[in-house]
């Protein structure tokens, strides 16, 4: 089913909560102010309704959970956010593309520009949802496993420099501070984010989730 325009959002927002349509913004589109992606639903219909009207690129996917306990509320499929596309689509909770789109809107856009001197163009990242354990406890569950958790890389720019986490978190020049106040900003946004500061396990990445606890080693 094609993307549907504004005045049948009501239609689409129906379509996409039964997990019959996929709809999403072009990467032309502008990203829309803060207060619009604030205070979003974490899941249900309400939260795919934003997502759909933030121009937000995605899939509605079917949710499912397994034996282990695994699984996904509001399952997207997310590819693009407002504006930045992701190297590669990542399959998540309605709540964690949220999440996402209100860091890469209030945070990681005027960072760029501020910091760099450069449009952000690419988030990289290396998984959302994976059903496994926790790294400190594998026993007990990872936001990972219920689609609530994203672990981010590397940011390119549109010069073509790529801010590494592994390679710049400690480095003294631009693309070391973005990295580091991008994840001290992501703390203001999401429940859980561990960076190279929490442990070794985070070397070379940011974990960034949206689970019942609050935790910030950004």
């Amino acid at each position: 089913m094609p993307c549907l325009p504004r005045p049948l959002l009501v239609a689409a927002a129906l379509a996409l909560t039964l997990g019959l349509a996929s709809c999403g913004g072009g990467r032309s589109a502008a990203p829309p102010p803060p207060d619009a992606v604030s205070g979003l639903p974490t899941e249900g219909p309400a939260c795919v309704v934003n997502l759909v009207a933030a121009n937000v690129a995605f899939d509605r996917v079917t949710d499912f959970r397994n034996q282990r306990g695994c699984g996904i509320t509001t399952a997207v499929s997310l590819y693009e956010g407002a504006a930045v596309p992701l190297n590669r689509p990542v399959q998540v909770s309605c709540g964690l593309a949220a999440a996402v789109l209100a860091w890469e809107t209030q945070v990681l856009h005027p960072l760029a520009q501020r910091v760099v001197g450069q449009p952000l163009v690419t988030v990289h990242h290396v998984g959302g949802y994976v059903c496994r354990g926790r790294t400190s406890d594998r026993s007990r569950l990872s936001e990972h496993a219920h689609g609530r958790a994203i672990d981010v890389i590397a940011f390119e720019f549109a010069d073509g420099r790529i801010a590494r986490v592994a390679e710049h978190w400690n480095d003294s020049g631009p693309l070391g501070r973005f990295l580091r106040e991008a994840s001290r900003g992501a703390c203001g946004v999401f429940q859980v984010v561990l960076s190279p500061n929490a442990d070794a396990a985070h070397r070379d990445h940011l974990h960034l989730d949206v689970g019942p606890w609050k935790l910030c080693q950004g």
